[in-house]
């Protein structure tokens, strides 16, 4: 029999004593410590004991998994042959608790965050840097950053950058190796082959869902000038209602109802929460009609960019845009709802073209010759890369989530300055293709004209060389 069922057993013998031979107080003060160390976990008691990671196991015991009884080998626990396992303390446990070991009890969640983006952040960043060559300045450095075990490694420099958001790839790693842990990122690729860290929303080891459920869990990453959705929801009125009133609301409800726990949304609340006909989810793409990450943006049927990996359930971003309408018509009558959406389309295609526009200009001079093919060594790739990816997704995410500051002055304004200098950028660099070809041509005219003349002087040499030689002759 399991130690702690046991104690439960003996807790209740003891309670029966009591009741039947009407013992003393200071039996019912054991009574209550015995029923205080049912659910007491080993390893939290080694590690308090020792003064060892107290801040862990103070966070744990005011959970709700320490109230249903997960100790910590529950989450913990590993088979020898875990890619992950060490020999703990006569324990064989892993460190990186994965999706694969929370899906044991949350079998849905993990489904619906396996078929979401949230799940794709490390493949997403591996496709970028190796792809896409972003601007990681260390990426630029020929040679590599730093050598690790021979190996080269020129993206450690995004370890505590864009890694720490997307995730780390552990694959064949362990968390000695300071390349891929510590790391809590969404997207971490973990050794047991899942992709994910639930931690990252819930975070450890409270795994509360109040926190996941308040908007600055969500702007840990989704922030600053490529994707500033936290800064944008602050601006919109939901925001400013939710900063007024949201201490007042009710985060811990396991129904969470608009006009009920809560009176605006928040991040969870319009992604993840249930709404009439829409049922709670774990997936945070299945609501989402347009990818507004990409630099084009497109319908989400399926297809995450050139990932190839496909978006959510597979449905067309038709019944993911009713989900999200359904969302919002808890608060907002049908009409606004299909307006608003109306006004929002109308912002994603404006950038769309605009931003085609300047690409074209910008594929032209290299096709002409006059871009390098190394990616990031010249001002207007820059310049083009920042159109979309800071400038045209604030105006894209702006004009979706309700903040007008973002999509005319940190969007629109902004892109129509940067197309205007990829222009003269692009001007400068004809105008001095046609100054290369004109001096080209000068400086083939004079080497013309300086063979000619060097000729017509050697010439002249010979006729005064001959010249002098026959009057030499004729004298003697």
């Amino acid at each position: 029999m399991p130690l702690q069922d046991a104690k439960f057993l003996e807790t209740l013998r003891a309670h029966k004593r009591m009741i039947v031979y009407g013992t003393s107080f200071l039996m019912l003060i054991t009574v209550i410590a015995l029923l205080a160390s049912v659910g007491a976990d080993p390893c939290a008691d080694c590690h308090e004991s020792s003064g060892v990671l107290l801040g862990i196991i103070d966070d744990w015991e005011s959970s709700e998994h320490a109230d249903e009884n997960v100790t910590c080998i529950s989450c913990h626990g590993a088979s020898a042959s875990d890619p992950d396992a060490i020999s703990h303390n006569g324990y064989t446990i892993a460190v990186v608790v994965t999706p694969e070991d929370c899906g044991q009890c949350h079998a849905t969640e993990a489904q619906q965050f396996g078929q979401s983006l949230h799940s794709l952040g490390a493949v997403y960043y591996e496709y970028l840097f190796s792809a896409e060559k972003l601007p990681f300045l260390e990426s630029q450095i020929e040679g590599g950053f730093i050598i690790v075990e021979g190996e080269e490694v020129i993206d450690a420099g995004t370890l505590r950058g864009c890694l720490s958001c997307h995730g780390t790839n552990m694959t064949g790693k362990t968390t000695e190796d300071f390349r891929v842990w510590p790391n809590n990122g969404i997207g971490r690729i973990n050794p047991d082959g899942s992709r994910g860290s639930c931690s990252a929303c819930h975070s450890r080891h409270t795994f509360s869902i109040e926190e996941a459920r308040h908007p600055e869990t969500c702007g840990q990453c989704h922030m600053g000038p490529d994707h500033p959705q936290i800064e944008i929801y602050m601006e919109s009125k939901h925001g400013n209602i939710y900063a007024a009133e949201g201490e007042s609301w009710n985060w811990g409800e396991d129904e969470w109802q608009a006009g009920v726990d809560f009176r605006t949304p928040t991040c969870a609340a319009c992604h993840m929460s249930a709404a009439s006909g829409v049922p709670v989810t774990h997936d945070v793409s299945s609501r989402l009609s347009w990818e507004l990450e990409s630099a084009i943006s497109r319908h989400t049927d399926n297809t995450a960019n050139s990932l190839g990996y496909s978006i959510s359930d597979g449905t067309s971003w038709e019944v993911k845009r009713d989900r999200m309408k359904a969302v919002c018509e808890q608060c907002h009558s049908t009409t606004w709802v299909d307006n608003y959406y109306e006004q929002a389309d109308i912002v994603v295609e404006i950038y769309n073209l605009k931003y085609t526009e300047a690409k074209a200009i910008v594929d032209e001079l290299r096709e002409d010759g006059l871009l390098t093919d190394e990616s990031f060594d010249e001002p207007i790739e820059f310049k083009l890369y920042e159109m979309w990816h800071h400038e045209g997704r604030r105006a894209r995410m702006g004009a979706f989530m309700m903040g007008p500051d973002y999509v005319q002055w940190h969007g629109f304004y902004e892109m129509l300055q940067d197309k205007i200098e990829i222009e003269h950028m692009a001007d400068e660099l004809r105008a001095q293709e046609q100054q290369d070809l004109k001096d080209a041509e000068t400086a083939t005219w004079l080497n013309a004209l300086i063979g000619i003349v060097l000729l017509e002087t050697i010439a002249m040499a010979g006729l005064l060389f001959a010249y002098v030689s026959q009057r030499k002759k004729s004298k003697e």
